[in-house]
């Protein structure tokens, strides 16, 4: 008993000095020739700032900000990797342009993939 004690002892001991040595992760590099850009999931009712100094990309947020909770429905199912969206959202989905659409659901912080999980979510959920 006393033996594997001991050993638990040590095992935890480098397990934390491995974790302290331990290089930090590199971030991700953005793609040559762009800048970077920190998105930060919006508060309700307030977009982030690029999308307020893009007039078209504005316009296209209008719609989905019309039926209640969808903007934070749509950021929230990209956070938890699963849609979850009202009726209501889905039908406002549905409505915008095919421009609008690929502007918003293929730009940061929607994960690549996104766009044709929304399209198929909403197109059969009902």
């Amino acid at each position: 008993m006393k033996a594997t004690a001991g050993l638990l002892t040590m095992f935890l001991l480098l397990l934390g000095l491995a974790a302290a040595v331990a290089p930090p992760a590199e971030a991700p590099q953005p793609v040559a020739g762009s800048s970077p850009r920190i998105w930060r999931k919006p508060s309700p009712g307030i977009l982030p700032a690029p999308i307020l100094r893009d007039p078209e990309l504005r316009e296209c947020w209008t719609h989905l900000r019309r039926p209640p909770g969808c903007v934070s429905d749509i950021y929230q199912s990209s956070e938890k990797g699963f849609i979850s969206l009202k009726q209501d959202c889905c039908k406002a989905v549905r409505a915008l342009s095919d421009r609008c659409f690929q502007r918003i659901f293929t730009s940061i912080p929607f994960k690549p993939g996104f766009t044709e999980e929304v399209k198929v979510f909403c197109a059969s959920a009902f």
